[in-house]
């Protein structure tokens, strides 16, 4: 079950490269209630990581915000306009890629997972058994042995468990996912997302979940924001998207996951590539790749509009999807 009042609100963002530069997200809302899971899915470059690594204000130097809000709720306080430095460790965190390279390889992982507690005032001897018990709760066998060994002595998949336990030592609220599960074979992928979702339940969290594969998100999100060059062009419930997609990106995405029933049928691609930032297309950004594309997605870009209860889309073609036609 989701709650009913949001624990983030974004509103507008966007990124651009450089005072002036090329703009890299583009006008992004998004909303996450509490014990929900917000998917975020598109190919690279979509803009889907930086929207999040923006929340904590972690975007590469040369970027910078250029336009819009963020209201998060604390305590049941309300929704109150913030900045990313408010958040860090104090209700958000965030799980990245490649534990190896987010970990410090100087510390032992015991005082890695101690160290959010430590930065509040916890005591040194306090920290340490929190840190056993996090490391524990999320799945590391014999933490007491592995809290004395070095990042570079543990498996991926035990590495991305300490990342988990880190970012729960601050107790957030909001937990940021930046792809957690990609670098890791389909097993411990597994494990990883059963894991995330147990947390997410038993302790209430808001999740904001990003990925390139929609058949992890469709497994993990109560909701998904599809994201191409820098836009969302399609939001709703995960079930809902998935089994009647809105937009004719979303389907092919959709069409090039692998089905694990019925008989073998052979992927379908995606033709061409995405747009490079600076250089989008007149109209419509999928509309060059998009088999369905009339005259109209030439000549301008179709807003994100409502096209029913918790649905919105930005395809003037949406009506024919919906109609089942065919490229």
């Amino acid at each position: 079950m989701t709650g009913t009042e949001a624990v983030i609100e974004i509103a507008n963002l966007s990124i651009a490269a450089g005072q002036g530069g090329v703009t890299l997200v583009d006008d992004v809302s998004l909303h996450v209630d509490a014990g929900e899971c917000l998917g975020i899915v598109g190919e690279s470059g979509s803009g889907k990581s930086l929207t999040l690594r923006s929340v904590l204000g972690l975007l590469p130097p040369a970027l910078h915000q250029t336009r819009g809000t963020m209201r998060f709720q604390r305590e049941n306080e309300g929704l109150h306009s913030v900045g990313p430095r408010e958040l860090r460790g104090r209700g958000v965190s965030m799980i990245f890629q490649e534990p190896m390279s987010s970990l410090n390889p100087t510390m032992r992982i015991g005082d890695l997972v101690a160290a959010g507690q430590r930065a509040r005032g916890m005591s040194r001897r306090a920290a340490a058994g929190q840190a056993l018990r996090l490391l524990a709760e999320v799945g590391v066998p014999h933490p007491e042995q592995r809290a004395r060994a070095w990042p570079h002595q543990l498996s991926g998949g035990l590495r991305q468990r300490v990342m988990i336990a880190m970012a729960l030592s601050v107790e957030p609220t909001l937990l940021l996912c930046d792809e957690p599960t990609t670098a890791l074979d389909t097993t411990v992928q597994d494990q990883i997302l059963t894991l995330v979702e147990r947390l997410r339940i038993e302790r209430g969290l808001a999740l904001i979940f990003v990925s390139h594969d929609l058949s992890v998100i469709s497994r993990i999100a109560n909701r998904t924001a599809v994201m191409y060059a820098g836009r969302v062009i399609e939001q709703g419930p995960t079930h809902a998207l998935v089994d009647n997609p809105r937009h004719p990106y979303t389907r092919a995405l959709i069409e090039s996951m692998p089905q694990l029933h019925g008989p073998p049928t052979r992927l379908r691609t995606i033709s061409g590539s995405p747009p490079t930032a600076g250089r989008l297309p007149a109209g419509c950004r999928f509309a060059p790749r998009c088999p369905l594309a009339a005259d109209a997605c030439h000549e301008a870009d179709p807003p994100l509009l409502s096209i029913g209860p918790h649905r919105s889309t930005a395809c003037f073609r949406q009506t024919a999807l919906n109609a089942g036609e065919q490229p």
